[in-house]
């Protein structure tokens, strides 16, 4: 509180070499992944867990799943993500670094793979884990590797802003998987999964941070500063209750419960606006009047489908061999079936397409009656099983016949939801550049937190209250300005961290800030806005959910505020133990 304003200065810069430069593509490697990795998970939950539990995307029992996996992935992330720490204090920077990128990169695929609930779980949580890992390691190794001070802030401020394009570069990969997931090689799933279900191939891309960084591996050092002290025998073992002894105990406490107010401005409103808010902006209201009665009549098949039909269907499935593959294939018949039907009905398809459809049509048609007489050899001794069977298939088809309805009011909608969540993007972005060139100029650490904070307290309400209900064409710039002051923290405490701890605690004190604090508690802020406070609030749904953003928004960045004046400034040489 009573530090100087200005930090010292360290020697004089040197010129970045070869070996320098591969540790930043490494890192920048890494932060971009890192977040490619898990803003894969709202872009293929719905699918994935309606075709691995068998429902329709728009089932009660998704919309259930994902919400539990992404509250358990947060929990094992913060978990393991604590021990990552530990073990990049006590076994080095580089190796954990590597180990936590090869494990967020080939947890996907294997998650592409997975065809029970389990599996698809444990492959998300091991996924968040790596991401969680990465982070700690990758500031704690760049902060060692850069010894003067304005290089190691330059690079740890311009390696961060490359996590704000990894959402940019998933939703780009998502794209060209929904495109060319037909004509891609099927992947060796049993019946009754889809071997060219585009989710898979999303996930599969995944790898792609592992190749360059395998290649890249041999070329880059390990932290001289931890490696000298491990060989002169002064490195001391690294320990969690270390981080509360009386010189640590405050910085320790008090960013954890800074990152928990940043991550919960993140989870407890920006996360929610593209999904729970911007479907209730003024402008679509045409759209939402149109879609009412079609979800109400959703919810009714659904409620059917879940409480009397999947029931006994599954009963079948379970006493009959070869039951649950047949209704599979016949699913898959059904849905091409309906696809070659579109082509047929759309003026702009040419006569050959039409052609190439219909003879599709026919080849489909004659193989769904030879499975009409599968399924009566199938079932002859048990006719309840079919009768189970074609029930399904028919509150299926009047799913799939509703979300069909439902798709030029939710293609609107979902489109406003886009450009609000790019401008959102945009807006972490600039935040990121931001704070990036103001670690340039000799600020305190605590000044320079309150820049992106105290304008937070202003935007954050006035965002989500007053240019949500009275000026929605300029909610997205809103959401820009929050994006902006939410996600350049992000990047402060990269900086930040590494020279509160020293060397022996570093990554275990930056992981309990940055998991503990941030991704197990300030990420249960989106469980306060949703189910414990929108509730209590006046207005439809979405005006609930965007006033409880406003409050917790606001609360937690007026809670940061305060705690940043208890925010020690790092010493002058970080590197000393």
């Amino acid at each position: 509180m009573n530090s100087p304003a200005l930090v010292s200065v360290a020697a004089p810069k040197e010129k970045l070499g070869l070996t320098a430069w591969l540790v930043i593509v490494v890192a920048v490697i890494g932060f971009a992944f890192d977040t490619y990795e898990l803003l894969m998970l709202p872009l293929i939950a719905g699918p994935a867990l309606s075709e691995i539990l068998q429902v329709p995307p728009n089932n009660p029992i998704v919309t259930e799943w994902v919400g539990k996996t992404l509250w358990i992935t947060a929990l094992s992330g913060g978990i393991f993500g604590l021990l990552g720490g530990w073990l990049t204090d006590r076994f080095g920077r580089k190796k954990v670094l590597v180990a936590s990128i090869l494990l967020y990169s080939l947890s996907p695929v294997m998650a592409a793979y997975s065809t029970t609930l389990a599996g698809f779980m444990f492959f998300r949580c091991t996924t968040f884990v790596g991401v969680c890992v990465e982070f700690v390691a990758a500031i704690t190794w760049l902060a060692e590797l850069f010894p003067d001070k304005r290089q190691k802030e330059l690079v740890l401020g311009g390696t961060q802003a490359f996590a704000s394009v990894g959402g940019l570069l998933v939703t780009t990969a998502n794209i060209l998987s929904v495109k060319y997931a037909a004509v891609l090689p099927a992947l060796g799933l049993p019946e009754p999964f889809n071997a060219h279900a585009t989710w898979r191939y999303t996930l599969m891309t995944g790898l792609l941070p592992a190749i360059p960084i395998a290649l890249l591996l041999p070329f880059v050092p390990e932290s001289q500063i931890w490696l000298q002290k491990r060989r002169t025998g002064t490195l001391k073992r690294p320990g969690l209750f270390q981080l509360f002894s009386p010189e640590l105990r405050r910085v320790t406490l008090v960013t954890a419960a800074l990152s928990a107010c940043a991550y919960g401005a993140a989870f407890g409103a920006l996360q929610l606006t593209p999904t729970r808010i911007v479907p209730g902006l003024p402008t679509l209201a045409e759209q939402r009047k149109g879609l009412k009665p079609l979800q109400e009549e959703a919810m009714a098949l659904n409620k059917q489908l879940n409480q009397q039909v999947k029931p006994q269907f599954d009963a079948a499935a379970a006493q009959i061999s070869g039951f649950q593959e047949l209704a599979g294939k016949r699913a898959k018949h059904r849905i091409a079936m309906s696809n070659f039907r579109k082509v047929i009905d759309d003026p702009r398809a040419d006569d050959s397409q039409k052609a190439a459809a219909k003879a599709q049509l026919a080849r489909l048609a004659g193989e769904l009656a030879k499975s009409d007489e599968d399924l009566n050899q199938l079932t002859k001794d048990k006719p309840e099983a079919k009768t189970a069977l074609l029930a399904r298939e028919k509150i299926l088809g009047q799913l799939a016949a509703n979300r069909q309805k439902q798709e030029p009011f939710d293609s609107a909608i979902k489109a406003q939801g886009n450009k609000v969540q790019f401008w959102q993007e945009m807006g972490g972005l600039a935040g990121r550049i931001a704070l990036a060139v103001l670690l340039l100029f000799a600020i305190r650490r605590g000044t320079l937190l309150r820049l992106f904070q105290l304008p937070g307290l202003l935007v954050v309400p006035l965002t989500y209250i007053y240019l949500f209900r009275h000026e929605p064409g300029l909610f997205a710039w809103g959401m820009a300005a929050c994006g902006f002051m939410t996600v350049a923290q992000f990047s402060y405490f990269g900086e930040y961290l590494p020279k509160v701890f020293p060397v022996h605690l570093r990554g275990t004190g930056g992981s309990f800030a940055t998991n503990v604090g941030g991704r197990m508690f300030g990420t249960s802020a989106a469980f306060v806005t949703t189910y414990l406070l929108a509730p209590r609030l006046h207005g439809t749904t979405f005006e609930q959910v965007s006033l409880g953003a406003a409050i917790v928004g606001s609360a937690v960045f007026l809670l940061g505020l305060t705690l940043s004046f208890f925010l020690p400034e790092p010493k002058v040489e970080p590197s000393a133990e």
